[in-house]
């Protein structure tokens, strides 16, 4: 079984899946960000934003946009559990109420050429004073950041006293002059917000996304892989290292494989379960490697593979890529298509993998919880009302 052919169809429609909250983003403080480009004309015409916020922090930043000159900004972002809006040095106004209770506040900001206002929830907070002529010599950048933004702007930030990273919460409706903000630029560890309970782990929401575990790993002769995963469809890349030598486990059509080669040529092993992997448990997978034989268990069933023996071990470092690869490396893997679903508790040679302290993350994840709350596939019989997975 060679395995080069990915599947094409949706298979997501036999699985139990999420409901996402529309128009909502989860941030997982350091590690996430969106970035935005706007016509810088769209920004000199004074314009407002809004946005509903849903954080238990008492620090952090909700968005920031740089201006071309130095000493203005617009900045939300919370401190002590307040919502401030500042747009430079001691230029800054603030509801004294706290926000911080987990849950939904409707924020709503304007900078004018007097003045510049903030209204939480329907309260008006003192409205800033500017110079006459200032607000219309302010000149924002074309660049908007939703959480945490890139390094290259923390020095400012730490100068200007405003927090580095941003909040660990959920946004929802980000608008521009009432209207919704088109996609981001770059999403970073950011994926979908989801109501009702959540649990311990991180959900991937596909289209490209992946995380990097670890930047140089080196895969020899010994192996050894747990993890728990809940997935939303039927195949996915789950995880990926090396190149010539390489591991790659995947799922196609319902069944695991991991397919190896350890320098002696490529091998399989595969483990197709008799219970759906779509069915809204957790289940877990352990991937154990001992010179050329590799071993497979999914829950309680088991396969192993013997491969060709190698004579040819390398100590060339590979990154290890989890729920899907960069572009470059799609043509030479037996699935493209990234993972959809969550993932816990993994474990590589028994080190634990800590998502939210990741810097390798690219695309749409959330890295800090997973929901509960699941809708059944569309042809079962309980698929009118949505259900809470045990």
């Amino acid at each position: 079984m060679d395995g080069r052919e990915d599947a094409k169809v949706d298979e997501g429609s036999d699985c139990f899946t999420p409901t996402p909250i529309p128009h909502s983003f989860h941030l997982a403080g350091a590690s996430s960000s969106l970035s935005y480009t706007v016509a810088s004309t769209t920004l000199t015409n004074m314009p407002y934003f809004s946005l509903d916020i849903k954080t238990r922090s008492a620090e952090g930043l909700l968005f920031y946009i740089p201006a071309e000159q130095d000493n203005y900004h617009v900045a939300l972002y919370v401190s002590k559990g307040r919502i401030r809006f500042s747009i430079g040095s001691q230029r800054e106004i603030l509801n004294r109420d706290k926000y911080n209770d987990g849950k939904w506040h409707t924020v709503t900001l304007s900078l004018e050429k007097r003045k510049f206002r903030l209204v939480i929830d329907g309260l008006r907070a003192k409205d800033g004073e500017l110079n006459p002529r200032e607000g219309s010599s302010i000149q924002l950048s074309s660049a908007i950041y939703l959480g945490t933004p890139p390094p290259s702007t923390h020095k400012v930030l730490k100068g200007k006293r405003l927090p580095e990273h941003g909040v660990i919460g959920c946004i929802r409706n980000f608008k521009m002059n009432g209207s919704l903000m088109a996609a981001a630029a770059v999403t970073r560890g950011v994926g979908p917000c989801f109501e009702g309970q959540t649990e311990s782990g991180a959900y991937f929401s596909g289209h490209g996304a992946y995380v990097i575990v670890d930047e140089s790993f080196v895969v020899g002769q010994s192996f050894e892989l747990v993890f728990e995963f809940r997935p939303s469809k039927q195949s996915a890349l789950l995880l990926h290292v090396g190149k010539r030598n390489h591991l790659t486990v995947f799922m196609r059509r319902g069944e695991v494989v991991a397919q190896v080669n350890s320098g002696g040529g490529e091998f399989s092993v595969v483990v197709q379960p008799k219970q759906s992997l779509c069915d809204g448990v957790f289940h877990r997978i352990a991937v154990i490697q001992r010179n050329n034989v590799v071993e497979m268990h999914v829950d309680t069933e088991g396969n192993y593979t013997i491969g060709p023996s190698s004579s040819y071990p390398t100590q060339d470092t590979h990154p290890v890529y989890v729920g899907g690869v960069p572009d470059h490396l799609k043509s030479s893997l037996p699935v493209t298509e990234s993972y959809v679903g969550c993932l816990q508790n993994i474990v590589i040679n028994r080190n634990v993998v800590v998502f939210e302290k990741l810097s390798g993350v690219f695309g749409a994840i959330n890295l800090r919880e997973c929901p509960v709350n699941l809708r059944p596939p569309q042809h079962s019989p309980s698929a009118k009302s949505a259900v809470r997975r045990p």
